[in-house]
């Protein structure tokens, strides 16, 4: 260990390390501390790191056994990483060459952790590629690889990373060591580990070279001793096939016989992805020649054979052997099944080269061929196989073959084959010109233009091109070559491509050169030379003389915008190029038809063709003149003989005023139908143009060629019909409905044997449109005269009988034509009709109602809506309902029996009716009002709840009728009076017992209180009353709104009818009770809106207050009872308060204190005055009980009311509003206590008070009072609080003036003088006292007295709050205090409270009173002395003005003390009196003014001066105290003593002398013989007392005569 720590300070060369290792490993007293010891020398020697270990080192190691046992023990517990690389190391490198070095290795193999393991066996591959042989390692590799063969696979893969061949090679053999068995090596190959596994499919591609030549020898014999069965053989090449991208690697793979190892089906498999993964074209070849030599046994795999090799037609084939093998097996397979299948079915292909002309014609042939069954067989389908997701060489193979495909079947005069054909190699070659783009597809190659004799020389020239370049002239020259085969296999007649239908042929042929033609124009661009090009060929080749049809019939097809668009510019670029003699009036209805196009590129391109046509007719024709007509009789087929032709004169003046505002068409697609109709109804459209203007009969001729047109194209192409007669919408003239009315009725009649048309089909868009052209608005007036346009409209309108269940197609047909009269009524069709026309359609929809016929569908127009939107007529709609009315009544003028026997058959009818007249436009004419009112007596005097039929129509009619009057009220239109009967509105809620017609009939009183307040305020309490038995109670939010509209509506005639309070209480008081009553009946979450509305609706101000008293009413017998719900009812009125403005929250709650002040203190006996009480409360009727608790439950509520938060906050919102009110409510509340205090006085007086249930009633209501007043005060500002109560102060009653001054005082000791508010607060001052000064009042002394006790103890309130800021305005007052009337009265209450006054006055101001002290000071000393000579029978009163006038002295004594001389002398006859420490009633008061004067003689003894005081008091004694005996003279010494004890020091100095004097004086008084022997020691003991009180004041200097003297003294005065 020393040596171990020695070696951590010093560095050592690698010679002295070697060495110390060395001697430590040879000669261990421990081996444990030995390995710690090197170890630890190791990791702390950089030489040991860089030079490594020694073979003496390693030998001296192996000499102990259990060595890399304690070692590895170790490693268990320490790091031990840094000496265990370097050792492992020295072990490897050592291990080659000796045999002590390798036994140790394998010794250490076993037992190392495995965090080491990969250290050694990265160190045993490095010396293995060192020195290129495993030398003595054979075992120790054996052990790793039995042991860690990952471990030892990884090391040499790391070793692999940019090795070198030869480097390579070793590490493979390195691999590739195995276990001996029967002399030969076996791979044991299901292992993971094996060797040749790892090697093959090692990440290094140079490992993996390695392992696929091992693998090449050993499957060809030429592995020497190794040797793989066929399925790992499989396994190997498999794997490679999968996975490899090494070339070279599959160089080798290919190269293997293949077919003997693996299976055909899934070799096949494998070579075909392989082959759209490899980029060298030798390889290519290969790959192609494993695949034509493998076996295909089955149809399925040579599909797949042909689907590998099919895109290489067209492509390098490599060698020349495997360019001869495709041909011949392309030639010998090509007719079977698999390979047809396989065209289209392809991989990726690489760039194109040689045509294979041998492989692609035996492909053509049996293509052509098999055509049959390619095409009718889902897996042979070929065209359906060509799609994008293939490489475009491979599809451009397949177009070639298709070209071959169709010379043979062209030339079999196979049409439909052929045609077939033709439209899969187009449509596949246009998708390869689309995939390359125009970037790609350079103009030469645009041009490419050859026929199938050129075909070959085409192909065979590829190779010159590039592979892009050369698809495309394949896809072109392909496209081309078949265009030239086409028309000598189907030929068209002329004028076929509207109607081809000589055979299934000529119909493919047709759809094939319109879908070529689609394809190439609809596309954007990319392509637009080659599309030009090809569209030219077409139309040149395929369509020839009949180019206008066919762009016609494209156009007008179910085609995209860009097709259209781009077939109308292809007609105007072909128009140029005709004869000018050619006239193409034929073509023009389709061009106008596209000028309302929705697509504003469409409508360009019609108006550049409208252009284009101006400019190839003759600008100035003859009149007579003519051109040849194009396809004159031939344009639609078999019915164009029903065309109509334009003199040339006329089509060149129509065409001209169209071109003239072709701009404008082509910006807005409703242009053209305006410009159309303008041409049509005056010449010329809206820019004018003279020259060219149509005459009358020209316009005439134009109207009747565009109709012509509709009509020969029906039946061939109906989008013609649809568009034109959408751009002829504006055309209004009788030969419209001539030419069109047939044609409508015919395809009406054709619906009428087949099944209806899908909605927005061809034949769904054209009846809609005839039937909107026929019957547009703007037709009205043309129909209004039409024959049997007018007629046929009614019975369309009329529709189909019977319910849709039962209908067949005639039926149907009725309900589909109906629907179209539907649409057309709803689109205002009636507003150009005359009142007859109006009146007829409205009897035809009022039997389609009653009938219930009506067809809607899916999207249409409901009767339902048709009756709201249409202009019907009203006195028609009131005709019928009266009529089916008197059939009603005529019903119930039957037996009962009979009408109880089935519900009336005209109620359906009627309630069907109804549902809809009152959704139509004279749902609300008030000419229904008559027809509806009479309906509604028949249901009154009915038994209305006889069928629900008839009441549900009975709630229709209520509802009509309040809608109407409604609608009328807001128009202004009064119903006349006349016609309506309340009455019978109000039976009718009588007679039913359903809630809905209730709650009908409310509302339509509601709207007719409206217009008759008067009419409907007779019999506002039959509705009110049911209200409360019936509506008030349901819980729905119907029957609220109900209510709302009923209150808002009857109401307000109810209110506005006024009158004095008595009569509104007899009007409103009923109808308020009404809900009041019904309070807890109405659900609890709809009682506060209800109750709401009811106060918003009679008016906050006048009735807020009622509706209250009438809760609180309802709440006394809930009080009594102790009902749960008293505290809800007050509640509940509080929170219905609380909805108010605080205005009216105040205003309320002032009528409820003036009514409460109105109510009579008992119960009310007389009947005279229980008529004379005007309240909204049953007062009358109210017991005593019940009056005193209406009075608490009332005051509470104002109590509760004016504390409440939500109150404050809107009353402070006001920011001083509502002062007046506040003001006023606080009279209101004096003014009722004042009345409260005289029912009480009263009932009292009376004896009323018998019990005390009553006694304590009253005492609570008086509490209230107050308490309400107090809530009051403090919502009052202050500045409103002072000019209240200084009004108030003036008032006559001197209660209120009483109860004024306890609210100032109140007020006066809240305000802090530091604020502004003690400004404001202090105005109160003057009027108080004028109050405290004024005389008394003999007419009620008591009150009187109350009032200027109250007034002087606000004056003291105040002086103790702001006398001491405000000196001035105090002192002023003290002389109203000293008045006769104040402190100068002979009341003692009186003069009492003005000398409390006065010593708070004292207090506060102090010397600022002394100019005034023999004003009052007088008068003081005056009560002093009358109380003091009273004491022996003094009452309570007495002894409280003497404890008073105690107060003030005492107060003046402390302020003003040095002026008090001339007052001495009768201040201590009072203060000294021993009457005043005598004892008898009221003992607590005696006590209190024993204390009192106590507290005087303390303040007198401090604050007198000596000088004025000892004289007084020695003065006293001799003259007062010697004559009224030993108590008075106890009191005079100890008072002396007192003032001796209080001296200041320099006074006691001036008069200490005279005091010793005095108690000499009085030690000999003692002594007197005339004295009991018991007074004269009490009197000697308190001179003592008080004469200590000076001795201990004295210095020894000073008290050392007087002892002397005293001494003397008393030896004088002691007895001989």
């Amino acid at each position: 260990m020393v040596l171990g720590t020695l070696a951590t300070r010093v560095t050592l060369s690698a010679d002295a390390l070697d060495k110390t290792l060395c001697a430590v490993a040879q000669r261990p007293a421990d081996l444990r501390a030995m390995t710690m010891c090197v170890v630890q020398l190791v990791q702390t020697q950089e030489a040991a790191l860089t030079v490594g270990l020694s073979l003496r080192f390693v030998r001296a190691l192996h000499a102990h056994a259990e060595f890399p046992r304690v070692l590895c023990a170790l490693a268990g517990d320490y790091d031990v990483s840094l000496f265990m690389t370097p050792l492992l190391a020295a072990l490897a490198h050592h291990a080659f060459d000796d045999t002590e070095a390798l036994h140790l290795l394998s010794a250490f193999v076993p037992l190392l952790p495995g965090a080491h393991i990969p250290v050694l066996c990265t160190q045993l591959v490095r010396e293995y590629v060192t020195r290129g042989d495993s030398g003595n390692l054979t075992a120790v590799l054996d052990l790793l690889q039995l042991r860690h063969s990952q471990q030892l696979e990884d090391a040499i893969g790391a070793c692999a990373v940019d090795a070198n061949e030869s480097t390579h090679r070793l590490l493979y053999q390195l691999k590739i060591r195995g276990s001996q068995d029967n002399a030969s090596r076996v791979l044991p190959l299901q292992e993971t580990s094996t060797t040749l596994y790892l090697s093959i499919g090692h990440a290094d591609a140079g490992m993996r070279l390695v392992a696929a030549n091992a693998l090449r020898d050993i499957v060809t014999g030429k592995g020497g001793e190794y040797s793989l069965s066929t399925e790992d053989a499989c396994d190997l090449i498999v794997g490679r096939l999968e996975h490899e991208d090494d070339e070279q690697v599959l160089d080798i793979v290919l190269g293997l016989p293949l077919s003997e190892y693996v299976p055909a089906a899934k070799l096949i498999v494998l070579l075909a992805q392989l082959i759209g993964r490899v980029s060298k074209e030798q390889l290519t070849d290969k790959i192609i020649a494993r695949l034509l030599d493998t076996d295909a046994s089955t149809e399925e795999l040579q599909t797949q054979i042909a689907g590998a090799v099919f895109p290489f037609v067209l492509q390098f084939a490599g060698t020349q052997d495997v360019t001869k093998a495709l041909a011949t097996r392309v030639k010998e397979s090509a007719a079977s099944a698999g390979w047809l299948a396989a065209i289209g079915k392809y991989a990726n292909a690489s760039s194109p080269g040689k045509y294979n002309k041998q492989a692609a014609a035996a492909l053509g042939s049996a293509l052509a061929s098999q055509w049959e069954k390619l095409s009718n067989t889902k897996t042979g389908a070929w065209a359906a196989q060509l799609q994008r997701s293939a490489s475009v060489p491979a599809r451009t193979a397949a177009v070639a073959v298709g070209v071959q495909a169709v010379v043979k079947l062209a030339a079999g005069k196979n049409t439909a084959r052929c045609v077939s054909a033709a439209k899969s190699v187009i449509d596949a070659a246009l998708d390869i010109v689309s995939s390359l783009g125009s970037a790609r597809v350079s103009d030469d190659v645009a041009q490419t233009t050859v026929d199938s004799a050129q075909w070959d020389q085409l192909l065979s020239g590829l190779a010159q091109d590039s592979r892009d370049i050369a698809c495309a002239r394949v896809a072109v020259g392909s496209i081309s070559a078949v265009l030239g085969l086409l028309p000598a296999v189907a030929t068209l007649q002329p004028g076929q491509w509207f109607t081809a239908v000589q055979g299934d042929a000529e119909l493919a042929y047709c759809d094939l050169v319109r879908t070529m033609f689609v394809s190439t124009v609809a596309r954007s661009g990319e392509t637009s030379s080659v599309d030009g090009v090809l569209t030219g060929r077409l139309l040149h080749e395929c369509v020839g003389s009949d180019w206008a049809q066919f762009l016609a019939a494209t156009w007008l097809a179910d085609v995209g915008p860009v097709v259209r668009a781009q077939s109308l510019l292809a007609l105007r670029a072909l128009i140029p190029q005709q004869p000018s003699a050619l006239d193409l009036q034929t073509v023009l209805p389709a061009v106008v038809a596209m000028l309302g196009d929705d697509d504003e590129r469409v409508r360009s391109a019609a108006a550049a063709c409208v252009k284009q046509l101006k400019q190839a007719y003759p600008h100035s024709p003859a009149k007579d003149a003519e051109q040849d007509i194009y396809m004159y009789d031939a344009f639609y087929g078999a019915t164009s003989d029903r065309l109509q032709y334009l003199p040339l004169q006329t089509v060149v003046r129509l065409v001209a005023q169209l071109a003239m505002h072709a701009d404008s068409m082509a910006a807005d697609a409703d242009v053209a139908a305006s410009e159309l109709g303008a041409i049509v109804s005056r010449g010329t459209g809206s820019l004018g143009g003279k020259p060219t203007k149509l005459s009358s009969q020209a316009r005439d001729s134009v109207v009747a060629f565009l109709l012509s047109h509709v009509v020969a194209a029906d039946g061939v192409v109906p989008q013609l019909q649809t568009r034109l007669l959408g751009v002829m919408r504006a055309v209004v003239t009788d030969s419209v409905l001539e030419q069109l009315l047939p044609l409508l009725n015919s395809h009406v009649d054709e619906l009428k044997t087949q099944s209806l048309p899908e909605a927005g089909s061809t034949e769904d868009m054209l009846i809609h449109t005839l039937f909107r052209t026929c019957y547009a608005p703007s037709m009205a007036p043309q129909l209004a005269n039409a024959k049997q346009a007018w007629p046929a409209f009614l019975e369309f309108l009329s529709g189909a009988n019977g319910v849709p269940e039962t209908w067949g197609p005639a039926e149907r047909a009725q309900a589909y034509v109906q629907q179209l009269s539907f649409e057309q009524l709803a689109q205002g069709f009636t507003d150009g009709l005359g009142s007859e026309a109006v009146a007829q359609i409205t009897s035809c929809l009022i039997r389609v109602a009653v009938r219930g016929n009506a067809y809607v569908m899916a999207g249409g127009v409901s009767l339902r809506d048709l009756f709201n939107r249409v202009q019907l007529d009203a006195v028609t709609a009131a005709d019928e309902i009266s009529a089916i009315a008197g059939r009603l009544g005529d019903d119930e003028n039957k037996s009962k029996k009979a009408r109880a026997a089935s519900e009336p058959s005209e109620l359906p009818e009627l309630a069907t009716l109804l549902e809809y007249v009152q959704n139509s436009s004279v749902g609300t004419d008030t000419a229904l009002v008559p027809a509806l009112v009479s309906l509604l007596s028949v249901f009154v005097g009915a038994d209305a709840g006889r069928h629900g039929t008839q009441a549900y129509v009975m709630q229709l009619v209520l509802g009509m009728l309040t809608r109407v009057f409604e609608a009328a009220t807001a128009a202004h239109i009064v119903v006349p009076e006349s016609v309506v009967r309340v009455d019978t509105i109000v039976q009718a809620i009588r007679t039913s017992s359903s809630p809905q017609t209730h709650n009908q009939t409310l509302l339509l009183l509601a709207a007719v209180a409206a217009q008759h307040p008067d009419v409907v305020l007779h019999h506002v309490m039959a509705i009110f009353t049911f209200m409360g038995a019936n509506v008030l109670r349901q819980d729905d939010e119907y029957s609220f709104h109900v209510i709302q509209q009923t209150l808002e509506r009857v109401i307000p005639p109810l209110v506005q009818h006024g009158g004095s309070r008595a009569e509104q209480i007899a009007q409103a008081g009923p109808v308020l009770r009404v809900f009041v009553d019904t309070l807890t009946h109405i659900p609890r979450h709809r009682r506060m809106a209800l109750f709401s509305t009811l106060v918003r609706t009679m008016g906050a101000d006048s009735y807020a207050a009622a509706v209250v008293e009438l809760l609180l009413e309802k709440n006394v017998a809930r009080v009594l009872k102790g009902g749960r719900e008293t505290d809800d009812v007050l509640a509940f009125t509080l929170s219905l308060t609380h909805e108010l403005e605080a205005a009216q929250q105040l205003q309320c709650v002032e009528q409820v204190l003036l009514d409460v002040a109105a109510l009579p203190a008992d119960a009310v006996k007389n009947t005279e005055l229980a008529a004379g009480i005007v309240q909204y409360a049953d007062v009358a009727r109210m017991s005593g009980g019940e009056l005193r608790t209406f009075r608490l439950v009332a005051l509470d509520y104002a109590h509760q009311l004016l504390t409440s938060r939500q109150f404050g906050s809107k009353l402070g919102a006001l920011q001083g509003a509502a002062d007046a009110q506040l003001s006023g409510t606080a009279q209101t509340q004096l003014q009722l206590i004042a009345q409260l205090s005289a029912q009480h006085a009263q009932v009292e007086a009376g004896g009323l008070l018998d019990t005390d249930v009553a006694a304590r009633a009253w005492k609570q209501t008086v509490q209230l009072a107050y308490a309400v007043l107090d809530d009051v005060n403090a919502l009052m500002r202050l500045q409103l609080f002072v000019s209240t109560v200084v009004q108030l102060l003036g008032h006559d009653d001197l209660k209120v003036r009483r109860k004024a001054l306890a609210l100032a005082n109140t007020r006066l000791s809240e305000v802090d003088a530091r604020t502004a508010d003690a400004d404001d607060v202090l105005k109160l001052l003057a009027p108080v006292a004028a109050v405290a000064a004024a005389e008394l009042d003999t007419s009620d002394e008591r009150e009187s007295l109350a009032c200027k006790q109250a007034a002087l103890l606000c004056v003291a309130t105040a002086a103790r709050r702001f006398a001491a800021a405000r000196p001035t305005q105090f002192t002023d007052l003290v002389a109203i205090i000293s008045g006769a009337h104040s402190l100068g009265a002979t009341q003692a209450a009186v003069a009492s409270a003005a000398m409390v006054a006065l010593a708070v006055l004292c207090d506060q101001l102090g010397p600022r009173l002394i100019p005034m002290l023999p004003t009052y000071l007088p008068l003081v000393l005056k009560h002093l002395r009358a109380a003091t000579a009273q004491l022996e029978t003094a009452s309570a009163d007495d002894l409280a003005l003497l404890i008073s006038a105690l107060s003030s002295i005492l107060a003046i004594v402390e302020n003003m003390g040095a002026f008090l001389a001339p007052s001495l002398a009768p201040l201590l006859l009072c203060l000294l009196s021993p009457a005043l420490r005598s004892e008898g009633e009221h003992a607590e008061l005696r006590t209190q003014a024993q204390q009192k004067a106590d507290e005087v003689l303390v303040a007198m003894a401090n604050n007198v001066p000596a000088r004025q005081l000892l004289p007084a008091q020695f003065a006293f004694y001799q003259r007062e105290a010697v004559r009224q005996g030993a108590a008075t003279a106890e009191l005079a010494v100890a008072f002396v003593g007192r003032t001796a004890a209080a001296l200041p020091r320099a006074q006691l100095m001036q008069n200490y002398k005279q005091l010793f004097k005095f108690f000499l004086s009085v030690f000999d008084a003692a002594r007197n013989p005339g004295v009991e022997l018991s007074a004269a020691q009490a009197l000697e003991q308190a001179t003592l007392d008080a004469f200590m009180r000076l001795v201990v004041r004295l210095s020894e200097a000073l008290f050392r005569p007087l002892f002397l003297t005293f001494a003397e003294w008393a030896a004088a005065s002691a007895p001989v």
